[in-house]
């Protein structure tokens, strides 16, 4: 072989290496999409959640269905537009369900065509108008306690549909929960002939930022008695958002079933499903 053919030979492989080095570094370097599909919203007031009420939980003194949102333990604080978009509605329903609330209807980043609904209730003072555009960020009222239930702020988000039933996890689509060092869990409680388990009791977590938390519930049914969208939407019945990382043991229905997981910084991990009789 002559010495040009070589040293071309040599070139070109050198050049090969160094397309699959720069390939392999910036697949590492890509961060991984949650699964409710990394929309990365902005946390709508400066409060803690009320990690003791949590999505799809049901609190038997207010209704025997799941929590159709998140409450934040907000006192007359300013609340802020969880993402940019339109305001379609503002609302007072007096004294009475979400008392002064806010619609915001915003363009989904990674699905063309799909809208997304964010609702903030119970204000206590609407600082913006209907058909207006907002910023991620901007404020739009001030957390209260119309609706009569006590000062906090009620968060939703409804993916596809302005529906009450077209609901998802908030946590699962809020920067906050895999931001700041936290680490977000998620996953699936089955039965053994692969039902959907609800209402299962998952502890071991810790969540140090939010109030009255004990431990995480797979999903309830919704009022219509249809389960959460998450479900099919994700295939997953429950997530842990906003918590400590290292490694933890998760119990299940009270030890019925356990696991060793590793809650990662800054980032969402699906852990093994779990069966249950």
């Amino acid at each position: 072989m002559s010495l040009f053919k070589r040293l071309l030979m040599e070139k070109h492989l050198l050049l090969v290496l160094s397309i699959c080095l720069i390939s392999i570094l910036t697949i590492k370097t890509v961060p991984a999409k949650a699964v409710y599909g990394g929309i990365n919203l902005e946390t709508p007031v400066a409060a803690g959640l009320n990690a003791g009420y949590l999505y799809a939980e049901v609190d038997s003194s207010i209704s025997n269905y799941g929590h159709h949102g998140t409450d934040w333990r907000a006192t007359l604080l300013p609340v802020k537009a969880a993402y940019n978009g339109k305001v379609i509605t503002v609302t007072d329903l007096g004294n009475t369900s979400y008392g002064k609330y806010i619609i915001i209807e915003s363009d989904h980043p990674d699905y063309p065509g799909t809208k997304f609904y964010h609702l903030y209730a119970h204000l206590s003072r609407q600082d913006v108008s209907q058909g207006q555009t907002v910023t991620k960020g901007q404020q739009i009222g001030v957390s209260g306690n119309t609706g009569g239930v006590g000062y906090h702020l009620h968060f939703e988000i409804r993916m596809g549909s302005n529906s009450w039933y077209a609901q998802r996890n908030p946590e699962g689509l809020l920067a906050r929960s895999t931001s700041d060092g936290y680490g977000g869990v998620y996953g699936r409680v089955k039965t053994s002939s692969d039902a959907w388990v609800r209402r299962c009791r998952i502890s071991g977590a810790s969540k140090p930022t939010d109030y009255n938390y004990g431990a995480t519930y797979t999903y309830a049914l919704m009022a219509n008695g249809n389960p959460f969208p998450d479900e099919s939407a994700y295939g997953i019945n429950y997530y842990i958002g906003r918590a400590s990382t290292g490694r933890v043991t998760l119990s299940y229905n009270n030890g019925a079933k356990t696991q060793v997981v590793t809650i990662r910084p800054n980032t969402d991990f699906l852990v093994s499903t779990v069966y249950l009789p």
